[in-house]
Formats: structure tokens, sequence, C-alpha cells
């Protein structure tokens, strides 16, 4: 046990700010909704809460308490840091010059 205690010690930083952290993780969270949307683990949450408009909704107060934390950093709710995710990301359609409507998506 003080080996295991010894060795996380070592590959384990101490974080400071584990608010700030926290809210990066499920950032990334946030993120691999935007461009993973062919997972399986993606198809689990759309199944469980539904989409609506190429987003999948909150849930509600049945939804887990992990996914309604994601939802409340994508919507900007709570974080302290405005809607930061939405503020920090664009969408780009085709090469984001020349956008051929019937054929690119």
């Amino acid at each position: 046990m003080g080996l295991y205690l010894f060795t996380c010690e070592l590959w384990w930083p101490r974080v400071q700010r584990l608010g700030e952290f926290n809210l990066s993780l499920l950032g990334k969270w946030c993120w691999r909704l935007l461009k993973e949307k062919d997972e399986l683990w993606y198809c689990v949450l759309k199944a469980r809460y539904r989409e609506m408009g190429g987003r999948i909704k909150e849930g509600g107060s049945d939804a887990s308490l992990w996914w309604r934390m994601i939802c409340h950093v994508r919507e900007g709710v709570g974080t302290g840091a405005g809607n930061w995710f939405d503020d920090n990301t664009r969408r780009v359609v085709g090469n984001g010059r020349n956008t051929f409507f019937w054929t690119d998506y």
C-alpha cells in the first residue's frame, strides 16, 4: 500500500484549481459531442436523451449528474465564465470558403 501511494504521488500532479480542471474535462466532452457523432457512446446518449436540432437534449431530472454538468457547460450555465464553449468554437461547412449547398454537409 505504501508503494502505491508513493507511485501515485510521482505520476499524478497535484491539481491546485480543481474546479477549473473539472470544467476543462467537461469542455473536452462537449468537443467530443461535436466531433464524434458516429461513435457508440454518442449513439447511446442519443438513444437515452434524444436528439433535437443536431444536439442531444438535457434530459431533465432523470439525467445523470455527469450529463447535466456537460449540458450546463455546453449552455454556459453556472460556470462563472459565461458561455465560453460556444464563444470559442465555430462550425465550418465544406472548406470554409466555398460551400456547395447540395453536396457539402
